[in-house]
């Protein structure tokens, strides 16, 4: 056996959080099945065009890859570089191709260990009844190609980066683009387009595993399945592009980690390089790294030292995401000022999508701005120089929550365009849209409270990072399940589960929404006020102690 595999897989499987993340992958599946069992005990063959348990289970084991396997497979390279371990990787007796294959093999092997799990919910299906074998083993198929995928992409993310918390951030928002940003343009034009401009939008959602899935499993929707514009089906297109995906990260892996490290990695030569300004650099100087730094403010020092030192908050990574955002607005912004004339729903789509993309990039990018700034002091042994300093407690834990919005109010910025294109063409979505405001600025405090809550307790950046991420995604993600239950008539009263979630809320904000639901934003506010408050204080008096302490 490959030692680089058996040491990695040791080293993952002996982590508390591994065994807890399994342990909660189990318990979610398990509830799923609970929740979605038939009330008669056996399926149907009438019933089993709508088998919600089978949906359900596939789609949750799919969603639970997305959020659980980037924390792993991201960190498995910049904890080497980061530990000061990749060295002493290559100058150990292994070859190249050995150290490839066991990242690779590592990266994959937990996805596969979660797959496994899930199994015994499986057998349920074949002994409740109507299901068909075939459709089962290419859902399969699918689940596995994507967990490879998601972590040999993860894991090439890994390789070209410095900091495990740059990796992570920059993974979560390829998957989110992957998975769900690449179904908007076909759920918005695909059904009012023919020819060549439906065949582009049909394979550019093919990238998406969750389109994969549901076409195999609702393959009506939205013509996931390509009958109506005479397509392959997304699932069938979907295998061999994510293996093609694989190929090229694998090739770059290889030519990655076949090289040594050497004066770029090691010893950070880019600090010595060229210092000309360019002309694109004199142009945008706002966002200039290499411009003259302003003094030191004398109100609190620690605030101009987290803009300065902290890479995530002002580097590269937040410029991208902006410009993202920025182009995505304005393409949505274009194509509601040209096709609203002709389809009526498209406006309605089009809010939808920014309202969505505008909660998924906060639950992505704000808890990832504090999640490093107590954990990362004590991995670069720079906390006790901080405690030694004439900073007061309070000082010090303002100096570091404040300077993360700031960046944070950059993808809500760069969304503006799209926003004023919904209200000149539909003033009616102005008073909506103010109603949305307050609970977008209250998701940006309450997840960098998360983050500064989380980098209070666990003393590794990357750790104090999933950790963060799984609380949103626990406030985001799971109070959605009692909007579907509402809808679905399982359980009506959903919808005082459902409006804690700011997901939820935003998108019942939008005319021809849930009403119960949006008549309780003030309730939501409190909710979300609250907590926001509780995670402030939680993360005052733990600093006060790591202070105290030492």
């Amino acid at each position: 056996m490959n030692p680089l595999v058996r040491k990695e897989l040791l080293g993952l499987f002996r982590l508390k959080r591994v065994a807890a993340i399994q342990v909660l992958f189990v318990a979610i599946l398990g509830g799923i099945v609970m929740a979605t069992w038939p009330q008669q005990g056996m399926l149907t063959l009438s019933a089993q065009g709508q088998d919600s348990l089978l949906l359900s289970l596939i789609f949750g084991q799919l969603v639970l890859l997305v959020l659980l396997v980037p924390g792993i497979a991201a960190v498995s390279i910049t904890g080497e570089k980061e530990q000061n371990t990749m060295e002493m990787l290559y100058a150990s007796r292994l070859s190249p191709v050995q150290i490839v294959i066991g990242k690779i093999v590592a990266a994959i092997s937990y996805p596969v260990m979660l797959l496994l799990s899930g199994l015994p919910f499986v057998a349920l299906l074949s002994w409740r009844g109507a299901v068909e074998t075939d459709l089962l083993a290419r859902a399969y198929a699918v689940l596995i190609v994507a967990a490879v995928f998601m972590a040999v992409l993860s894991l090439t993310i890994s390789a070209v980066t410095k900091l495990s918390s740059t990796a992570l951030v920059m993974a979560y928002v390829v998957m989110l683009a992957t998975a769900g940003a690449t179904l908007v343009p076909a759920a918005i034009m695909i059904d009012s387009q023919s020819g060549l401009v439906a065949m582009i939008l049909h394979y550019v959602r093919a990238l998406s595993p969750v389109a994969a899935v549901l076409s195999l499993l609702r393959p009506e929707l939205t013509d996931l399945n390509g009958a109506v514009h005479h397509n392959f089906p997304i699932w069938a297109i979907f295998l061999p592009l994510a293996i093609l995906v694989i190929a090229v990260c694998v090739g770059i892996l290889v030519a990655k980690l076949s090289q040594s490290p050497v004066t770029s990695d090691g010893f950070n030569a880019e600090l010595g390089a060229d210092a000309s300004r360019s002309m694109g650099r004199r142009v945008m100087f706002l966002i200039d790294p290499k411009k003259k730094r302003k003094p030191f403010g004398r109100f609190n020092p620690l605030i101009s030292k987290e803009k300065r030192t902290n890479l995530l908050r002002g580097g590269k990574v937040m410029v991208r995401i902006f410009y993202l955002a920025l182009l995505l607005s304005l393409g949505l912004a274009v194509m509601s000022l040209y096709g609203n004339a002709e389809h009526s729903d498209l406006l309605r789509y089009v809010a939808s999508v920014l309202v969505a993309f505008q909660i998924g990039i906060i639950a992505l990018v704000a808890p990832s701005l504090t999640s490093s700034t107590i954990s990362g002091e004590i991995e670069n042994g720079t906390f006790e120089t901080l405690r030694l300093s004439r900073l007061r407690a309070g000082q010090i834990f303002w100096g570091k929550f404040l300077p993360a919005f700031q960046p944070a109010v950059l993808p809500i910025l760069a969304l503006i365009p799209g926003y004023g294109a919904i209200c000149f063409i539909e003033p009616g979505y102005i008073p909506r849209l103010e109603i949305l405001l307050p609970v977008i600025v209250a998701s940006v405090a309450l997840c960098c409270a998360i983050g500064i809550v989380c980098s209070a307790f666990v003393a590794n950046t990357a750790r104090a990072t999933v950790a963060a991420y799984l609380i949103v995604t626990m406030i985001f993600v799971l109070p959605a399940a009692g909007w579907w239950a509402m809808q679905t008539g399982v359980f009506p009263g959903g919808y005082r589960i459902a409006f804690i979630s700011p997901l939820v809320l935003g998108l019942n904000l939008l005319p021809d929404s849930t009403v119960q639901i949006s008549n309780l934003w003030k309730e939501h506010l409190m909710v979300i006020g609250g907590l926001f408050v509780v995670a402030l204080i939680v993360a005052r008096l733990r600093l006060a102690v790591l202070l105290h302490r030492g």
